[in-house]
Parts: structure tokens; C-alpha cells; sequence
């Protein structure tokens, strides 16, 4: 028997994350993904493990520019 898999946007709707957050937390290891063309497809399996360890995902630190005191 074989799973299904599920696309980046599907994966992002069941683990309600934005679609972004998938691709970062595939970009960074964190979550297994098989590339088919130009899309990513995912186990269910995969994505279950992902969310159990709490989504980590290697987000990008923030570029805007503190307000600073004149």
C-alpha cells in the first residue's frame, strides 16, 4: 500500500501554516520532500513527523530598521 502524497499547499493547510513555511522548513532540512518537476510533493507521514516536532522552519531574521531614538 502507498501513501498519497501531498503538495506544498495541501501540507500547509492541514499543519495551518502559510505555504512559505513549508517551503522554508523543506530549503532547510527540517521537513523530507521529494522534488517532481518544479513541485514538491510530501508524505503525510513526513509532514505528521514535521508538525511533532513543533514546525521548526529557520525563519529569516527581520530587516527592518529599529526605530532610533533622536
Amino acid at each position: 500500500m502507498t501513501e498519497e502524497l501531498l503538495s506544498t499547499p495541501e501540507a500547509a493547510e492541514i499543519a495551518k501554516v502559510h505555504e512559505d513555511t513549508v517551503r522554508r522548513a523543506i530549503k532547510f532540512g527540517y521537513l523530507q520532500a521529494q522534488q517532481v518537476g518544479r513541485t514538491w510533493v510530501i508524505k503525510p507521514s513526513d509532514l505528521h513527523v514535521w508538525m511533532d516536532a513543533g514546525k521548526p522552519n529557520h525563519r529569516r531574521k527581520s530587516t527592518r530598521k529599529e526605530n532610533s531614538e533622536k
